[in-house]
């Protein structure tokens, strides 16, 4: 007999990847940057004692690009493909020159606390708009910053939606905050923070191949929904 949470796990599953064929004759023509957080010599939060944050985001970013190219006109381009450095210019530098419609920067998050659980979606700050000086550039210049802010927060609330489907009651809510790789990129982008590290039954669920697939197909739905407009 089945376990109740691995069947749950399978047939949410099983709904999820319904969601996601949908789309399949969808018309959806887009390019979209993954960014597996840290790599190299930065390891990110360590999880166990061989296991760091960069481990863990490289196999969801390679998991997220299988899930996102199973839609016709989605292109994918990663920031990085394995375990090597790449330093924060270098990654603006990818994904500024990529044309692409959107950017997702993933990683792990930790607590001070062990009851700290959940997970945490991120968009630039609105109070980095200039404010303008009148001058023509400088009012298109802000009106497109603008326009990226707020398609960020559209595509933050389709990925927090989606991601509740693993982590039930345990969204954190949408963040803005000054983070630099956001704060510099010229197009839609988010960061999320997938589980903490730092919470045992959080931490169980990062570590689970079969929850970091099933991770990477609620982003990649959450993708989905806000690409098919």
């Amino acid at each position: 007999m089945i376990p109740f949470p691995i069947l749950k796990l399978i047939i949410s599953s099983v709904i999820l990847c319904f969601s996601l064929t949908q789309y399949t004759h969808a018309e959806v023509r887009a390019v979209v940057v993954i960014d597996a957080a840290h790599g190299g010599k930065d390891l990110g939060v360590r999880i166990t004692e061989k296991i760091y944050e960069k481990d863990i985001t490289l196999n969801l970013a390679l998991m997220l690009q299988r899930e996102l190219q199973k839609v016709p006109g989605i292109n994918v381009i990663l920031t990085r493909h394995s375990d090597i450095d790449v330093g924060l210019e270098d990654r603006l530098k990818i994904i500024n020159n990529s044309s692409a419609s959107a950017m997702i920067s993933l990683h792990i998050n930790a607590g001070f606390y062990r009851d700290a659980k959940g997970f945490e979606v991120y968009f630039p700050g609105f109070r980095h708009v200039k404010g303008g000086s009148g001058e023509s550039a400088d009012i298109i210049s802000d009106m497109t910053r603008t326009k990226y802010l707020n398609e960020s927060v559209r595509l933050a609330q389709k990925v927090l939606r989606s991601l509740d489907t693993v982590f039930p009651k345990e969204g954190r809510g949408l963040r803005e905050a000054p983070i630099p790789l956001l704060e510099r990129v010229t197009l839609p982008a988010v960061l999320v923070e997938v589980g903490f590290a730092t919470n045992e039954g959080n931490r169980k669920k990062i570590l689970d191949p079969k929850y970091q697939h099933e991770i990477a197909r609620c982003l990649a739905k959450g993708f989905v929904e806000y690409l098919k407009r």
